[in-house]
């Protein structure tokens, strides 16, 4: 509880620190209401899947996998609570990466709202044990791609794969993507 408390803190943190950058005029948001939005919600959805994906595969396989994201990995059975079990760097090198996009790329608010707002929603059903999704969309040409409950659930049980948060797009691509694995043990059972 103390670190999903201090998780929340740290993104309070980062959001005053969006606020502040676009004070400046670093970070342009725009105020339209056009077609553009569904454009804009694309980019900052998969712009930050990419980004989090680089991310949480770089962690994995580096000395910061035992003493900083071996924390989230204690919990092998994910449970929506643990979306905030992190450790402050992660939350902070997440909340960064978000910056950065925010910096490079001028979103309208309506499509930052709706991104966030996708964003919780895939973090809580990525760790709530229950795959939401009907087994149909396994076969949809696009939904397929999407990161499930079962797709977090499977890196979660076999830490080698699976890193995408809201897609398999990048997994798929780059060769970490399984549908479905033989539990293994868990990173703290291999001394990780």
């Amino acid at each position: 509880m103390w670190l999903a408390a201090c998780t929340l803190l740290l993104n309070t943190c980062i959001t005053y620190a969006g606020f502040w950058l676009w004070q400046q005029g670093l970070i342009l948001i725009r105020t339209d209401v056009s077609y553009r939005f569904i454009l804009d919600f694309l980019v900052l959805f998969l712009g930050m899947d990419l980004a989090m994906y680089v991310f949480h595969y770089l962690i994995h396989h580096s000395v910061l996998y035992r003493w900083v994201h071996g924390l989230h990995h204690h919990y092998t059975s994910p449970q929506p609570i643990d979306l905030f079990v992190l450790h402050p760097i992660e939350t902070v090198g997440f909340g960064g990466l978000w910056l950065l996009l925010m910096y490079v790329y001028p979103a309208s608010f309506a499509a930052i709202v709706a991104y966030l707002t996708v964003n919780v929603l895939f973090g809580v059903l990525g760790h709530c044990g229950v795959e939401p999704f009907p087994a149909s969309w396994a076969r949809h040409p696009l939904l397929k791609h999407l990161g499930s409950s079962g797709f977090h659930f499977q890196h979660h049980q076999h830490d080698t794969y699976n890193f995408g948060f809201y897609t398999s797009l990048w997994d798929r691509l780059f060769g970490t993507y399984a549908s479905s694995l033989t539990p293994g043990p868990s990173p703290v059972e291999r001394g990780a």
